[in-house]
């Protein structure tokens, strides 16, 4: 199983456990996206039986980043973590060669004086051409374990583009550029895409995206709608495109259709665009 199929059934399932006020995820494969998109991430991960999956760490981390970047929020990991997984991601940590702007991960007590902009730009723009492939260049190919050991740094990145430069081409060139089938099953590379495509949305409105639907991947546009990152007006003026496509039959599609009809049937309040990449 690839990434895009759990991200396409965890959404399905956040879809579901929406429409009928279900509780909360039940199928442990599902685990490392249910926390990627989570409100409450961490109540998902004290409560998940995860044991000592790196990979849930590595997540929760770039959740912590998120939210002590953008919100300025204290650490929570030591509280979050159990003990021994807390420990085998700091040996992980430990492991990586971390260049000077990024140091700053391995501290929960510490975020860097200033945001290295210049040095985000460069980390997407290594992710796009050694992962991505986008555009095809002469860079080496990233494996799995180098996406990984990147993903601390990136999630920040696109964190630290999204505050200070929401005006950046990268944003709108990383939503756009689909993972192909080599997406592992952590999906954390859609994971970038999906908040890619919240921080474009939240800059420059839902409007940007309609005019060519084609584009946009659709499980990206369904996390943003169960997100509940569109007003009513965004949700009527996205209805009002996708009633007027014809069903090919594609699930996602069906199930973006139906992801805005029912948050069209329960508004929210009035979203704040500048909390739009990370809750």
């Amino acid at each position: 199983m690839c990434g895009h199929c759990t991200e396409r059934a965890a959404l399905a399932e956040c879809l579901a456990m929406a429409a009928t006020g279900g509780g909360p995820p039940c199928d442990p494969l599902l685990l490392p996206v249910h926390l990627q998109e989570a409100e409450e991430w961490r109540h998902v991960l004290r409560t998940a039986a995860g044991g000592d999956d790196l990979m849930l760490a590595i997540i929760a981390l770039c959740r912590d980043s998120s939210a002590r970047l953008l919100h300025g929020e204290p650490a929570s990991l030591r509280n979050t973590l159990s003990p021994a997984l807390h420990a085998r991601l700091d040996r992980w940590l430990a492991s990586l060669d971390l260049p000077a702007p990024w140091a700053w991960l391995r501290d929960e007590d510490l975020l860097p004086a200033r945001l290295p902009l210049d040095a985000a730009r460069s980390e997407l723009d290594d992710y796009l051409a050694g992962w991505l492939r986008a555009p095809p260049g002469h860079q080496a190919a990233w494996n799995n374990t180098m996406l990984h050991e990147r993903m601390p740094r990136l999630s920040a990145a696109l964190d630290v583009l999204h505050r200070d430069a929401p005006d950046d081409e990268r944003l709108v060139v990383l939503a756009l550029s689909s993972p192909g089938a080599a997406s592992p099953f952590s999906a954390i590379d859609l994971w970038l895409q999906r908040r890619a495509v919240r921080s474009v949305i939240a800059h420059r409105g839902i409007g940007f995206v309609l005019p060519l639907l084609e584009r946009w991947r659709s499980g990206t546009l369904l996390a943003v709608v169960l997100r509940g990152d569109l007003d009513d007006a965004a949700l009527q003026l996205f209805h009002a495109v996708l009633v007027q496509r014809p069903d090919d039959g594609n699930e996602g599609a069906r199930d973006l259709r139906s992801a805005v009809e029912w948050a069209l049937q329960h508004p929210r309040d009035t979203v704040d665009p500048s909390t739009q990449l990370q809750r």
